[in-house]
């Protein structure tokens, strides 16, 4: 089974090597058929460090910031894998995550984005396995109410339900710092949405995984580094682009305005 790592960069001069190593030093049977990066208009010395690394990578260079999901699929109309790993320039793969990965969707028909643990530098699992972001689990986390005892249940529930296992479990969303696209799952889900610039596009690309009868897993057992570092855009115009996504996403979606939404299980 062949599969393409698909890595959307966005002045990543600090961090792309780190993925790139981690990519080609993977064993026999775990390496990649290729990689695919996608600059985002980068101003710093992204794609000198890519140059300069002598690795064979395939490179398209966008004249503009296109944004995470649109440069995702961009990345993905060149790629000829079977499966398409989106990864965030700033992880690392360690050796038995794409195991693990192809195993999995090889027993699970159904799957279609498939989500690895990921840790920090320090070896402390973070939380990339979610519950829908309804307005309870929002306030929880960016107003006083994650200050009570009653929000901070909420937002613990949010971040810890679906991480703290060591077997694999069915969340509501994955985060996208490293998403694993099964080939049935493009097939029938398809690609990211490019509404979105930037955040909330992995909630609605699993939410859709969900809605077209398809699943969404969580695999522990396929770890990877993450260093937890956004490049995709900069300054305060984060902020701008999170909550005009996540607008976008309720009024699209309003189901999750009562923290509802489709599939996800323990």
């Amino acid at each position: 089974m062949k599969w393409s790592a698909i890595i959307t960069t966005y002045n990543s001069d600090q961090v792309i090597s780190r993925v790139l190593e981690s990519l080609f030093a993977l064993p026999y049977g775990e390496k990649p058929s290729e990689v695919v990066i996608v600059d985002n208009a980068s101003s710093d010395n992204t794609i000198d460090i890519i140059e300069s690394c002598n690795l064979p990578v395939r490179t398209i260079l966008n004249r503009q910031n296109l944004g995470l999901s649109k440069a995702n699929n961009l990345g993905a109309a060149l790629a000829g894998g079977d499966s398409l790993f989106f990864l965030n320039p700033d992880v690392e793969i360690l050796p038995g995550a794409i195991t693990a990965l192809l195993e999995f969707q090889e027993e699970h028909p159904l799957a279609a984005i498939i989500g690895p643990a990921m840790v920090d530098e320090d070896g402390v699992r973070q939380s990339t396995a979610r519950t829908w972001p309804g307005p309870l689990v929002i306030a929880s986390r960016r107003t006083l109410l994650g200050k009570t005892r009653w929000g901070r249940r909420i937002s613990s529930d949010h971040m810890g339900r679906f991480n703290s296992s060591s077997l694999p479990s069915k969340p509501n969303w994955l985060v996208g710092a490293a998403m694993w696209l099964t080939p049935a799952g493009r097939r029938k889900v398809g690609l990211m949405s490019e509404n979105y610039f930037l955040y909330f596009e992995d909630v609605e690309w699993c939410w859709r995984a969900w809605k077209t009868g398809m699943e969404v897993w969580f695999e522990p057992r396929a770890e990877i580094s993450h260093v937890c570092r956004r490049e995709s855009a900069s300054g305060g115009s984060t902020l701008n682009y999170h909550l005009k996504s996540m607008l976008r996403f309720m009024v699209t979606h309003p189901a999750v305005l009562l923290g509802a939404g489709p599939g996800g299980s323990g």
